[in-house]
C-alpha cells in the first residue's frame, strides 16, 4: 500500500501516536481530520490551534461516522477496538480501509524493521535489541513503537541500510496489512487482554500477524519454551531461529539471537547487557525505608508478569496488586505465594482477585493505591519487600502503567517517620 493512494485521512485518537501521525500526514500534503472521545479542554489548546492552522479539522467527545464520511482512509489508535465499535461496520460498508499508525508509518519507512512482540518482556527486549544493534551500527538504528516513540515520528527520517527496532502490541498488529519486518520476534505468549479478545486463540491470532508478510529472506525469532511455539511456527514462511537459555535472562537470550542475524557475537551482546540497569516501572527499586525495600513493577499487567516478579524477588514479600479486571486467571500466581506475607488489593479487580485467591489467609482490600501502599508500609518489617506488581491494566484509575508507577513512586517517597516500619 502506498500513502499516495489517499488524500483525505481521518485519525481516531489524539494521543502521542495520533499527534505524530497527524504531523507526518500534513508534511506529505494530506487533508487530515482528528476524532477523539476526550474533552477538548483536556488537550493542548496551542497544539490544536497550530494544527488547525494547517487545515486539520477536529471532533471531540465522540467518534462519529458522519465526521469520517468523506475520508478515503481511517487510522485508529491501538486502544480503539474496531470490531466492537460502530466505526468498523460503517467503514466496511463504504469500502473505507481502516489501518493503524504502525501500518501507515511503514509505508514511508525505508529501514529494515526488527519487530518485537509478546505478552511479557517485549519492552525490555526491544530496548536491549536497539542498544546492542546501535553499538555496532551507530547512527543507523532507531527505536520506536509501543515503547513510547511513535513509528510515524521516526519513519520519515529513515534511509536504506538503517534499522528500526519496534515494540509492537497485539492491538497494533490487528490493524496491519503490508507491515513487513525483516526480523520478527515473539518473546512469549500468556493469556492476556481477555477483556478485548473473546478467547486466548483470538489473542494468539493477533500476535501471529507479525509474521503475515514475511518471506523466506526474513527471520522469525521464537521462544523454545513458549507453549504456543509449534502453533506459531505453522504460520511462518521465513527462517525460524529459537532462543531459550543462552543467557540467564530470556530477554537477553532473545536479543542475542536477533543480534546474531546481524552478524554480532554473544560477547558483543554481553558487553551491552553488563551496562543495562533496567527500565522504569519494571522491577524498579524505588527506595529502602525503615529497612524495607519498595519495588515498582507497574508494568506487570497480567498474572504471568507478577509470577516473574515473585520468582525474582528475594525475601518476604508484601504484594500490592489490582487495577482494571481483564478477565484473566489470577489464581495462576498461587504456587508462587510461599514467600508472600500478605496481599494488598485495590481498584476494580480487587473482588475478582480475592475470589480467585480465596484460599489465601491474609488479603486486605482498598479503594486506591495510596491506601494499599501505606498499609503495606505500616505492616512491613525490616528485611521485607513491598512489591507493587498489579497484574492488571491501569485504566480504572490511571491513564497508563507509567502514570500508575509514578504515583506509586510518589507515595513511597512521601512515606515518613509517621509511617515507620516495625523491626
Amino acid at each position: 500500500m502506498m500513502l499516495d493512494s489517499f488524500s483525505r485521512i481521518g485519525i481516531i485518537g489524539f494521543k502521542r501516536s495520533g499527534i505524530a501521525l497527524c504531523r507526518m500526514l500534513l508534511d506529505y500534503g494530506k487533508q487530515v481530520k482528528v476524532s477523539d472521545t476526550g474533552f477538548e479542554d483536556s488537550f493542548s489548546k496551542i497544539l490544536i490551534e497550530r494544527l488547525g492552522a494547517r487545515g486539520v479539522r477536529f471532533e471531540f467527545e465522540k467518534n462519529s461516522c458522519e465526521f469520517l464520511s468523506d475520508c478515503d482512509l481511517v487510522v485508529v489508535s491501538p486502544g480503539v477496538d474496531v470490531a466492537a465499535s460502530g466505526i468498523g461496520e460503517y467503514t466496511c460498508a463504504r469500502g473505507i480501509p481502516v489501518y493503524g499508525e504502525m501500518e501507515v508509518a511503514s509505508w514511508v519507512n525505508r529501514a529494515r524493521i526488527v519487530a518485537i512482540t509478546g505478552t511479557n518482556g517485549k519492552t525490555t527486549t526491544t530496548f536491549l535489541a536497539y542498544s546492542v544493534l546501535k553499538s555496532k551500527f551507530p547512527g543507523r538504528v532507531y527505536l520506536a513503537g509501543n515503547i513510547g516513540i511513535p513509528f510515524s515520528e521516526v519513519a520519515p527520517r529513515t534511509k536504506e541500510g538503517d534499522i528500526v527496532v519496534l515494540e509492537v502490541s497485539s492491538f497494533q498488529l490487528e490493524t496491519i496489512r503490508d507491515f513487513h519486518p525483516a526480523v520478527s520476534c515473539i518473546t512469549n505468549i500468556e493469556p492476556d487482554h481477555l477483556d478485548r479478545y473473546a478467547q486466548v486463540s483470538d489473542y494468539v491470532r493477533a500476535k501471529k500477524n507479525i509474521f503475515s508478510n514475511q518471506t523466506a529472506n526474513d527471520f522469525a525469532v521464537l521462544n523454545r519454551n513458549c507453549a504456543f511455539s509449534d502453533e506459531l511456527k505453522s504460520s511462518i514462511h521465513s527462517q525460524v531461529r529459537y532462543f531459550s537459555d543462552e543467557f540467564e535472562n530470556e530477554n537477553y537470550s532473545a536479543v542475542s539471537v536477533i543480534a546474531g542475524i546481524f552478524a554480532m557475537t554473544k560477547e558483543e551482546c554481553a558487553r551491552v547487557f553488563s551496562e543495562f540497569r533496567g527500565l522504569p516501572h519494571r522491577m524498579q527499586k524505588v527506595r529502602e525505608f525503615g529497612g524495607v525495600t519498595f519495588i515498582n513493577d507497574s508494568k506487570a499487567t497480567n498474572p504471568s508478569s507478577t509470577i516473574w516478579a515473585l520468582k525474582n524477588t528475594k525475601g518476604p514479600v508484601r504484594l500490592i496488586a489490582g487495577g482494571k479486571d481483564k478477565g484473566l486467571e489470577y489464581g495462576e500466581i498461587a504456587p508462587y505465594l510461599n514467600q508472600v506475607k500478605k496481599i494488598y488489593l485495590y481498584g476494580q479487580a480487587r473482588t475478582a482477585i480475592t475470589q480467585a485467591l480465596s484460599f489465601y489467609p491474609d488479603i486486605a482490600r482498598y479503594d486506591g493505591v495510596e491506601e494499599a501502599v501505606r498499609s503495606a508500609a505500616q505492616d512491613a518489617r525490616r528485611g521485607e519487600v513491598v512489591l507493587f506488581s498489579p497484574m492488571c491494566s491501569s485504566f480504572d484509575l490511571f491513564k497508563n502503567y507509567q502514570e500508575r508507577g509514578k504515583f506509586f513512586i510518589q507515595v513511597v517517597n512521601n512515606l515518613n517517620a509517621e509511617t515507620s516500619t516495625r523491626t
